[in-house]
């Protein structure tokens, strides 16, 4: 056990007892989970709180406790940096002024977070601060919850034990209090770090986090009286510049009204870096009654125009909360609809995970009713955040309508829709709403293919077909649109007919007068085995259907198109495609039906190659070593031989 020293009084400020001489108020010097095991033993907090110079040491299994504060230490965020985040949140939350100020100083190994609101006596230090997960919040109101801020920066500790150190001062005007926390012994200032006692070992290098815990140290001293709260982080973990762009990055939009955020002096959260825009709140559901399910309400958006004095707006809301309304903010920006990708997810205006998101809507502000993990870095699904996410898929169409925006853009909406409900809602909402934005941002009959098989489609089915292909840029947008739209299959089916599959043999054989067949014949490994089906364009809607004939009828070679034969959408250039199943042949292309020349003849080749499954880096050897491909040198061909000597 470390020792402890009093100071004499109750620590509440009610009494103001001298320090013993030598101790300059010192009131604790020893391990950090020490003094957490005194906080958690009331007689122990008593006593100290006290001033007693003897306690007794709190029956706490120290290695459980240990364990608690490693966990608690270590695994708060997946991001460095943000637990300077919650230490912001921390002095937001302390103020009670309608506007307060939080300071925020950065230089290359060092932060600052420092506010004027209320402070802490040393029984709050002990049993709130200094106790994971203990908090007295408001509910609703204050945005640093769980208590997970003084812990989370305890984590740049672990990471960085030559250089970390953690000095908070804190006071509530009538009495002050410092506590320091470094890794033992500490490198840092030696005027302000606990002094190592005769006999102590050195910093052992190299330990796990568990003994890395253990051995962080804390020293509690008496001060002069102050008001508010300053913690100072130092590591060298801390890079100044990019601590400064996560800190604008995360804070930017963080409302005004709850506080104004100073970095190194200029504010991040005035507006200023918001180009133009406005920002539009949106009731999206009620409060349901006892075991009644959340339901999304029809009122649509309106100005959050902020009047009066600060503050106003954020206590307007906050009694829209205890109506039971749940209202999502979204911030519409000055800059076109489509210019850049930038933004986050929020909740209460904190950013809670950097993502995608689009310039004009950059802001997803969810309702005080959507909880946050432990971890604070996701939110929590449920009928409040499904809400938010529906209300905001509705929005892009809006802005959609709003804007006029042409295919192109809308296309790009739809992949950043789907992005965004991926990676940013955890798909919340997404089944919901995803025909409505489908019919509203893609339009009628598009059909969903990968990027991998868009040329292919557009060289069977002709350029006329482009308007009808989505093509996701992403895996994401791919796997949030495929159970909404229609695919490759369902294109195939609307745009052509289709002859039953048979083998490529037996096709040449019924279809002689398809001269381009016996060159696929010579070209196919096995054409006894290899599934085709005969394939052409259907009638156009509007065309006359006389001349329609039976699927696999035999047209009449001398036989002139009828005035009234059908008009059907004109074949690619390339004749064969590959599927699944089997491959497709268009008997209405040139180079199926009579291939003159070289051109019909590669393509025809190649088409077929491509559909078969040959790598590309076959044909393209082919191409440039095989034999000429020429009438004589097809016609020398036998199935399943190769022009440029390959295997069959």
């Amino acid at each position: 056990m470390h020792a402890h020293y009093g100071a004499g009084g109750d620590g509440g400020g009610s009494r103001r007892p001298a320090p013993p001489k030598g101790d300059a108020g010192l009131y604790f010097l020893g391990a950090l989970h020490e003094l957490v095991a005194i906080g958690l033993h009331r007689p122990a907090l008593d006593a100290l709180c006290a001033g007693q110079r003897d306690i007794a040491e709190p029956p706490i299994d120290r290695a459980y406790l240990i364990k608690i504060l490693d966990e608690e230490i270590s695994r708060q965020f997946g991001h460095p940096l943000r637990p300077l985040i919650e230490l912001v949140l921390n002095a937001a939350d302390a103020a009670r002024a309608p506007q307060p100020l939080v300071d925020v100083a950065v230089i290359d190994g060092r932060v600052d977070v420092s506010d004027t609101g209320a402070g802490m006596g040393l029984r709050a230090i002990l049993s709130r601060l200094l106790i994971p997960f203990a908090t007295d919040k408001r509910p609703g109101i204050d945005l640093g919850r769980f208590g997970v801020g003084f812990f989370s920066v305890l984590g740049l500790g672990l990471s960085d034990p030559e250089g970390f150190s953690l000095h908070l001062t804190t006071g509530d005007g009538i009495e002050g209090w410092a506590i320091r926390v470094v890794a033992w012994p500490s490198l840092g200032d030696a005027g302000a770090a606990p002094e190592r006692a005769p006999g102590e070992p050195e910093r052992a290098r190299g330990r796990a986090s568990p003994e890395l815990t253990a051995a962080l140290m804390c020293s509690v001293r008496r001060i002069a009286p102050l008001l508010g709260t300053r913690v100072r982080v130092t590591s060298s973990l801390l890079e100044a510049g990019a601590v400064r762009a996560y800190l604008r990055d995360a804070l930017h939009f963080f409302p005004a009204s709850r506080a104004l955020v100073l970095l190194d002096g200029a504010a991040v959260n005035d507006g200023r870096l918001i180009s133009g825009g406005r920002l539009v709140e949106e009731r999206i559901a009620s409060a349901p009654a006892a075991g009644a399910d959340d339901a999304p309400a029809a009122s649509g958006p309106r100005p959050a125009a902020p009047s009066g004095p600060p503050g106003e707006e954020a206590r307007a809301r906050l009694a829209e909360g205890r109506d039971g309304a749940l209202v999502a903010r979204f911030h519409v920006g000055g800059r076109a609809l489509l210019p850049s990708i930038s933004a986050a997810t929020f909740h209460a205006g904190v950013k809670v995970e950097a993502c995608l998101a689009l310039a004009e809507l950059a802001l997803i502000d969810f309702p005080a009713a959507v909880e946050l993990t432990e971890g604070r870095d996701a939110l929590k699904v449920g009928p409040a955040f499904t809400a938010a996410a529906t209300a905001f898929y509705r929005r892009l169409i809006q802005l959609a309508a709003e804007s006029g925006e042409g295919r192109r853009a809308r296309d790009r909406l739809a992949e950043m829709a789907a992005q965004i409900s991926a990676l940013m809602l955890q798909s919340a909402g997404w089944d919901e709403v995803a025909l409505e934005l489908a019919r509203a941002l893609l339009g009628p009959g598009r059909c969903m293919v990968n990027p991998e098989r868009r040329e292919a489609l557009l060289g069977f089915l002709g350029p006329s077909v482009a308007d009808r292909l989505f093509v996701p840029e992403s895996f994401w947008a791919e796997r949030e649109w495929q159970p909404h739209l229609p695919g490759e299959r369902e294109l195939l089916e609307d745009e052509l007919e289709f002859d039953p599959p048979e083998t490529l043999a037996a096709l040449a054989r019924r279809r002689g007068d398809l001269a381009g067949l016996p060159l696929l014949v010579a070209r196919a490994v096995s054409p006894h085995t290899t599934m085709v089906a005969l394939c052409r364009g259907r009638p156009q809607a509007g065309a006359g259907a006389a001349a329609r004939r039976a699927p696999g009828a035999l047209p009449s070679p001398d036989a002139l198109p009828s005035p009234d034969a059908p008009a059907r959408r004109p074949a690619g250039p390339l004749p064969c495609l590959g599927t699944r199943r089997l491959l497709l042949i268009r008997d209405d292309s040139a180079a199926v039906r009579r291939p003159a020349g070289w051109c019909d003849r590669y393509a025809l080749r190649a088409a077929f190659d491509r559909a078969s499954g040959v790598r590309e880096a076959d044909l393209e050897r082919d191409l440039i070593v095989g034999e000429p491909v020429d009438g004589a040198a097809c016609a020398a061909l036998r199935p399943g031989e190769r022009t440029s000597g390959g295997d069959p």
